[in-house]
């Protein structure tokens, strides 16, 4: 079992009289969290507990609060990561007490799955933890996912609450997240013929500094398990915006830098082959003359990169931001 997380507050005069389970609600903790919170729990065999103390004393979440009280919140231990440990070096972007931020490689799942169990990202996070007595035992949360060839940041959360915190900041766009793509063609000849496809409209610019825009709603094809398709009568609404940062026109193809106001799975992959202009290298939505200069350039996956990452610190409040450039077989495309 993992180690249970403490958190400590001290109760603001704002919430003087008013409950524990109101308090903890504004600090992030979910309904189902407060609920294994609201009675004590020992294990006696470890020594170990869980539960909500105020000043020193163990409560309940119905009991009131007065100004200056010191609250310790110990978390319920949660059952260890189950992925197969996995020999693989983590590209730590940052890591604290609550947050993991990694750059992946491409080809690298996130989860087990039919196909790729045993050599996974979860597998080596495990594999890290038992190689390295200074990192404390933690159960992974992926607040989002990259696909398997997606290489770049990825966020994940070490305890509940932070995952709580960060999961609802996911769902409410507080978590801005941008890629960096080569296209074949160049999306901007689309413009005015596609339904959907538009310029940025100067009120959206404040949130989203960017010259297109691809709203056009994305829906499973039918009796296909992973094959997602732009669909305006029965897909999900999905938002997409883009800058062309370059165009090759000796080679026809685009670097853009993208940026998704919904999540909506593969996105980025349908709205371009919607463009007909799919990633290169892009095997499931790509065309025979994408796929044929893929494989003479050398690319063997898809050119997506989850190149930056904003986002509040989910217990310290921070704001946090960060990037990683684009690895050496995307890079050689700028060539």
């Amino acid at each position: 079992m993992s180690i249970p997380t403490l958190f400590t507050y001290t109760v603001p005069r704002d919430f003087a009289n008013k409950t524990i389970e109101a308090f903890l609600l504004e600090q992030g903790y979910t309904k189902s969290l407060l609920s294994a919170l609201k009675r004590v729990h020992f294990f006696e065999e470890k020594k170990e507990h869980y539960g909500i103390e105020k000043n020193g004393q163990w409560a309940f979440t119905v009991d009131l609060l007065a100004e200056g009280d010191c609250l310790s919140v110990y978390l319920p231990m949660e059952k260890e990561n189950s992925a197969p440990p996995y020999d693989f070096p983590l590209d730590i972007v940052y890591e604290d007490r609550d947050i993991l931020l990694l750059n992946k490689p491409a080809g690298l799942p996130c989860h087990p799955s039919p196909g790729h169990f045993e050599k996974t990202l979860a597998g080596a996070i495990v594999f890290y933890q038992m190689q390295n007595s200074s990192a404390s035992s933690f159960v992974c949360h992926f607040i989002h996912r990259l696909d398997l060839d997606t290489s770049g940041l990825i966020l994940l959360a070490k305890n509940r609450l932070a995952a709580s915190v960060l999961n609802k900041d996911m769902k409410e766009g507080r978590i801005q997240r941008s890629y960096l793509a080569f296209c074949q063609g160049n999306p901007e000849f689309s413009l005015g013929s596609v339904p959907g496809f538009r310029r940025v409209h100067e009120n959206e610019k404040e949130e989203f500094n960017y010259a297109f825009a691809i709203s056009a709603p994305i829906a499973r094809v039918e009796e296909e398990k992973m094959l997602r398709t732009v669909d305006f009568q029965k897909g999900q609404e999905a938002l997409s915006y883009f800058n062309v940062l370059n165009y090759f026109p000796e080679k026809n193809y685009s670097l853009l830098h993208l940026q998704l106001a919904t999540g909506r799975t593969h996105q980025i992959r349908v709205h371009l082959s919607y463009l007909s202009c799919p990633l290169l290298g892009d095997s499931l939505y790509g065309n025979g003359e994408e796929s044929v200069f893929s494989q003479n350039i050398g690319l063997s996956r898809h050119a997506l990169h989850s190149y930056s990452i904003s986002f509040t610190h989910p217990i310290r409040k921070e704001k946090m931001f960060f990037q990683r450039e684009l690895p050496p077989d995307l890079s050689m495309l700028q060539k």
